[in-house]
């Protein structure tokens, strides 16, 4: 595997280790970030022997959604450059959702943004029942758009949109109940030995199996079309440098309500 800047990748015979490795930003993602992911996704798929794939973070959360430096380098990228970083995220999202592995993501502390679309890309999903999440893009000006076609796959619609308009916090608990999540324990020892159990499991069945089964389920359960699919990144590239944007943006960092 390749030596990454922003992860960290152990292989344990079928198994995958993928850490989310910048700990100082509670793994927000950047650029460099989003590339890695998606290269890593792209070695893993020639790794035949590689069945599983574990999506973990290193710190005190998984993933606190997009890098503030990222987002605020954003307004001012040409046009062409802002809509390359936007293919960019949404290739991303579909390097894990697409990946031939079973992908399962075991998530702790914070989860926002972009954090909660790499969970709704992944296969299976646990979390502490006090990770806290949000789907919190509406509050700067923006819009949940690269992630959506994910989320709809996990979280009813009525309820998503509820999520995306409050851009409330929610519980580890209620991801469960929202279906965000298979589970969600009290303490890391239950959720990493229930992982290992499914793990286990997973590994005493087929190989083709298991890669057809997954393809079938993804393509019957498709709520979204590959056309209106390319459309999305032309969408968050022009929604993330609107002035809406500009101004929820600036609020945040300056701790004020925005002009809106």
């Amino acid at each position: 595997m390749e030596n990454y800047q922003t992860l960290k990748v152990e292989i344990k015979d079928q198994v995958a280790l993928l850490f989310l490795a910048r700990p100082e930003v509670h793994n927000a993602l950047n650029g460099n970030m989003i590339l890695e992911i998606t290269d890593c996704f792209k070695q893993l798929e020639n790794r035949k022997e590689i069945r599983i794939v574990v999506l973990r973070g290193i710190g005190k959360s998984f993933c606190s959604g997009a890098d503030l430096g990222w987002m605020k380098n954003a307004f001012a990228l040409s046009e062409q450059e802002n809509i390359k970083e936007s293919v960019d995220l949404s290739t991303m999202f579909k390097s894990i959702y697409k990946s031939s592995k079973i992908v399962i993501s075991a998530i702790h502390g914070n989860t926002y943004g972009g954090g909660i679309g790499i969970v709704a890309a992944c296969d299976l999903s646990y979390c502490l029942a006090n990770s806290k999440f949000s789907l919190s893009e509406t509050r700067l000006g923006m819009a949940a758009a690269t992630i959506t076609p994910y989320l709809l796959h996990k979280i009813h619609v009525s309820d998503l949109k509820e999520l995306i308009f409050t851009a409330r916090s929610f519980s580890g608990e209620e991801a469960q109940i929202l279906r965000l999540v298979n589970q969600a324990f009290t303490t890391i020892e239950n959720m990493d030995f229930k992982i290992n159990s499914i793990i286990e499991q997973i590994l005493s069945n087929g190989k083709l199996a298991l890669v057809e089964s997954k393809r079938l389920i993804n393509l019957l359960t498709q709520k979204f079309m590959d056309s209106e699919m390319e459309q999305i990144p032309n969408l968050f590239s022009r929604i993330r440098v609107s002035e809406e944007a500009r101004e929820g943006f600036s609020a945040f960092l300056e701790k004020r309500k925005p002009n809106w």
